[in-house]
Order: C-alpha cells, then structure tokens, then sequence
C-alpha cells in the first residue's frame, strides 16, 4: 500500500546522480551508499526524492540486479521515497517501464497521483496534506527523459505533452486549494536555469555550463502562469549547486551523491523544508 504524506512542516531529503555501476559495489559504490545512510540519518527527512541517474546502465550488464539492491538498500532506510529517472538510467538492457516495475519492491512507496505517460516517460503528482485532509503542496515530479531524439541538441526536453498534463493538473489542483507553494521535480535542467543563474539572484557554485536541452517546450512559462510553483529542483549536472531567485520561483540544483562519477563538488544532498505558514527553505547537506 502507499504511503499518504501528511503534515503541516514537511522535509524532503533530495538525492540525485547516484550512478551505481556493476555488482558486487566497488569502493564508490559502497561510500554512496554510506553517506545515504549517514545524510537520512542527519536530516530525519519525511519523504526521500531521487532525481535520477541511480545507475550507469550502459556499462552495467545486469543493471536491473543493481537496481534491485538499490531497492532494498532504500527499504533499510525505512523512509518514504520517490524516484525520477535520468538519461544514464536506461541506455542498455533495462527499459523506464521496467524499472517502474521493479519500483513496486519499495516498502514504503509514496502514492502517484494525476500518472501519466508517454514515450515510457511518466510524470505524477504527490500531495502533502495536514491532518484535516486540507492540501499543502503538490510535487510534481516529470521524467525529463535521455536523450534529444531530434538531434538538435544533447539532451532530451521535457515532451509538449508532459508541459500539457502540467497546465491541466495544476488549474485543477487550484479549484482544490488556491494558496500553496507547489514544487517541481526532474533530472535535467531546463533552459532557464542558466538565465536564472545569469539574471536571478543565485548562491552556490556554478563549476560548469548548464546542461540543459537545446529545445525549450515552456515548461516555466507554464509554471509562471499556474502562480503556484515556486521552487523547481534538478540533478544532471554534478558540478552546479547553485540556487537562484528568478521570477518568483528558486531553480535549485541537487547536489551530486554519488561517488561513482565525475565531479568536484562535495558529495551530499539537498533539503527541502516546508513550513506552515511559511515560505520555504533549502539548503545543502
């Protein structure tokens, strides 16, 4: 059954860019898993988000063996967990509906709400409410899928159909309950994060261009015009932690947690607080 996430001051734990390769773990493998457990311990998080990348697919020959221990390793820490997917996640063997299979292993799964896919990409909401059943937040956490299939640019963009499911879910979402602050989840950048960091008030550190696919589909305008999300979290680039105020809404990078790949940043996570009657913070862990 699904975990129902209540509570007026909420704290999510955000992880991305894990990238476990082969079984038996190597010595990275094994530190990543270590400071999981090290930084759910410190943070006491409601609800763990993983922004894709848990693996290296393409140079793992059973990657759905690694992702199954990755499972059970989350099943130890005995949280509430939810998972995106990244463009290194199903390059070789495995397919996005087949990790989403293996996802039904989690003992304490969040519930989807408003599922949608398309192109084995799927996009769902996950409602935070108070104990009166009033809604607090909604997360909308989209697969922004691997790579650009029109070869224009590098990187997939988030599909028009998933910027049309966003509108609608969200206008519906605001004849529930209109004064929220609603967030947003994914593995790749969209555009605007390197003019937020350009224009927007930003803090952090910016060690590399921003990854970001080379079609925009309006996914922030979009969020501009629902007026409810203010803050949108990504992973992807694991040299960029930054933050930056840009047009009412924070665009924030996960930092990097895996110690499995490139990268000079420190190893860790990114928290999310959500307080009643206030706006919310983030901060690195």
């Amino acid at each position: 059954m699904a975990v129902q996430l209540r509570g007026d001051n909420f704290k999510i734990l955000q992880l991305t860019d894990l990238h476990f390769g082969e079984l038996p773990h190597n010595k990275e493998d094994q530190q990543t898993l270590a400071l999981i457990k090290e930084k759910t311990a410190e943070v006491q998080p409601d609800l763990i988000v993983v922004t894709g990348d848990l693996m290296w697919s393409a140079d793992t020959k059973h990657s759905d063996k690694t992702f199954e221990a990755l499972i059970s390793f989350f099943n130890g820490l005995e949280t509430p967990i939810t998972i995106t997917y990244g463009n290194h996640d199903t390059e070789a063997s495995v397919s996005r509906s087949d990790l989403r299979k293996l996802e039904e292993g989690l003992v304490n799964p969040v519930e989807k709400k408003q599922s949608f896919i398309v192109e084995d990409r799927e996009s769902y909401c996950i409602e935070i409410r108070d104990g009166e059943d009033k809604l607090c937040h909604v997360l909308y956490v989209i697969d922004s899928g691997a790579e650009d299939p029109l070869q224009i640019g590098t990187y997939e963009f988030v599909h028009p159909k998933q910027v049309n499911w966003f509108y609608e879910t969200a206008e519906n979402y605001r004849t529930e309950q209109p004064d929220r602050e609603d967030f947003v989840f994914l593995h790749i950048p969209i555009p605007e994060y390197e003019e937020a960091w350009q224009k927007g008030r930003a803090v952090g550190y910016k060690y590399e261009g921003v990854c970001s696919p080379a079609v925009n589909t309006g996914l922030f305008t979009s969020m501009l015009l629902d007026k409810q999300v203010k803050g949108i979290f990504c992973g992807h680039d694991h040299d960029n932690d930054y933050e930056a105020d840009y047009h009412g809404i924070k665009f924030c990078f996960g930092r990097v947690t895996g110690f499995n790949c490139y990268g000079e940043l420190s190893r860790g996570g990114r928290v999310i607080e959500l307080q009643a009657n206030q706006s919310f913070r983030t901060y690195l862990v």
